[in-house]
């Protein structure tokens, strides 16, 4: 799937991962009302409910169903990590397209366990189910962390050349295109996004970082007006150049943090890996141990 969406224009991309996620979501809540009267019943009246008993319960037609689908989903993350690592699959598409896929699937493959177990978590599977919530969580942390380091377009990581590079194209475009020189520039800049000192620390930096990611995503933080009155420039003129100064700005202090973040990541793996391996453990010999019992595919 990633190869194929590879070749697709970004934004259509994006709009098609959008409809992936609503639909799956819209989904998973029919499914997760539509059984919820019995999801909340004690375990121990459950099989007096004798035909959802017989659907939902975890060897029953929809829970086995779930079951075998987030399963499936849970394998299909590690193709991600093949990707990333196999010298073999290095050209199969966009490395930042397959990480989405491996996310979607690192979100819709435990929600489907969970309403695999019917709410019902004890025992060995309650070990892989909270390191499932651990490697989940630790997972939106970590895209986090990725999407700080600059990438192009292949997903693949920007050397500092690379980066110094596109930093001063950015800056001539800017300085070109709104016909500003080098001290209004450096005005607009800091207006939209503060420089911070080189020594400030990693926690400082990721907050503001964060701060300017969800402002600029969601128009949060305005052209202040003295500046607007000074650059004497159309609306639609001075937003486009404003949302160009944060996109330099952001990027200008993602650069300053590759260090911090690259040891972040390592830190980050250090927590992610062991849960994901003890999720993936425990889901074998789950299955292993089903199997053994006389439990087989129902469809």
């Amino acid at each position: 799937m990633p190869i194929i969406i590879g070749i697709m224009k970004p934004r259509l991309y994006k709009n098609l991962l959008r409809v992936l996620y609503i639909l799956s979501i819209a989904v998973y809540i029919y499914f997760l009302t539509d059984g919820w009267s019995f999801y909340e019943t004690p375990y121990q009246e459950r099989p007096h409910m004798e035909q959802r008993y017989r659907n939902l319960r975890p060897a029953g037609f929809r829970g086995h169903t779930f079951g075998v689908i987030g399963s499936l989903m849970m394998i299909f993350m590690l193709l991600y990590s093949a990707r990333k690592r196999m010298e073999r699959f290095q050209k199969a598409g966009n490395l930042s397209h397959w990480l989405d896929i491996h996310i979607f699937f690192g979100i819709m493959g435990p929600l489907l366990i969970v309403l695999h177990t019917s709410f019902k978590v004890q025992g060995l599977v309650a070990v892989s189910f909270w390191s499932m919530v651990a490697v989940a969580l630790s997972g939106v942390f970590g895209r986090y962390l990725y999407i700080q380091i600059p990438r192009n377009i292949l997903g693949n990581e920007l050397s500092t050349d690379e980066l110094e590079k596109i930093n001063k194209e950015m800056a001539d475009r800017l300085k070109t295109d709104f016909n500003l020189d080098d001290e209004l520039l450096s005005i607009v800049e800091e207006s939209a996004a503060p420089r911070l000192a080189p020594d400030a620390g990693i926690a400082k930096m990721l907050l503001l970082l964060l701060v300017n990611d969800l402002s600029l995503r969601f128009g949060l933080r305005k052209i202040p007006a003295d500046l607007a009155a000074r650059l004497e420039m159309p609306p639609k003129l001075l937003h486009l150049l404003w949302r160009r100064a944060r996109q330099r700005g952001l990027l200008r202090m993602r650069t300053m943090l590759a260090n911090q973040v690259h040891q972040l990541f390592h830190y980050w793996h250090v927590v992610h890996k062991p849960f994901a391996v003890i999720m993936y453990v425990i889901m074998v010999i789950h299955i292993a141990v089903d199997v053994l019992m006389g439990y087989r595919w129902i469809f």
